[in-house]
């Protein structure tokens, strides 16, 4: 398993408190990865604080622990980190669904529908309707989902798994698979996805 390459956006997470940030890889170079992090405020980590990066392959998610060794403030914050050497596989390509609310924009036989998804996941969605939906068992759509992370709405091409009635009427649920996707979208899907799981076990951790 190779480490990120320059350019490519992981989660950097501070041990052992779990806060995590979304960080750009500006170098790697023999155990050492220098990265470009979205910290804000005056409290920064010290160098000596102990990390774990995570990024996504297209067989599962990855991590490897590491060490900061310089701390900078410049127009972002800038870590140096000392790796540990052993990158482990956390979780397989069997993607795990959190439940979020994003907004989509839906296109099937050429009309045009708005949805909301109820989970999301690296390989489909489930989506709540207040109608009965517009498409049927193993029929095709596209989908346009907005996610938070600052940059442009994925897209992909996803083929329609069930269709359910769960509340007589008024309510009906989508599951579906993505059968066209890039590679990049999904990886942005599964991190935001990790970034959900870790919020929740941060809060779980609180009580």
């Amino acid at each position: 398993m190779y480490r990120p390459k320059v350019g490519e956006r992981i989660m950097l997470e501070l041990l052992p408190s779990g806060e995590s940030f979304s960080s750009a890889v500006q170098a790697v170079d023999d155990g050492i990865m220098r990265l470009a992090s979205a910290m804000r405020g005056p409290d920064l980590p010290e160098p000596g604080s102990a990390v774990r990066i995570i990024f996504v392959r297209k067989d599962g998610i990855y991590e490897e622990h590491g060490t900061i060794t310089e701390v900078a403030r410049e127009s972002e914050v800038q870590l140096t980190i000392q790796l540990a050497g052993e990158i482990a596989r956390t979780q397989r390509r069997d993607f795990i669904r959190k439940d979020a609310s994003l907004n989509t924009d839906i296109s099937v036989r050429g009309q045009n529908h708005r949805g909301v998804t109820k989970d999301v996941s690296g390989g489909g969605v489930s989506l709540l309707f207040n109608e009965a939906p517009p498409f049927a068992q193993d029929e095709e759509f596209d989908i346009i989902m907005n996610v938070p992370d600052g940059r442009l709405p994925v897209r992909a091409r996803c083929q329609t798994k069930y269709v359910r009635e769960i509340l007589r009427g008024s309510r009906w649920l989508v599951g579906s698979q993505f059968t066209v996707i890039a590679d990049e979208d999904r990886q942005r899907l599964v991190r935001f996805v990790f970034r959900l799981e870790l919020a929740q076990k941060r809060a779980v951790g609180k009580r």
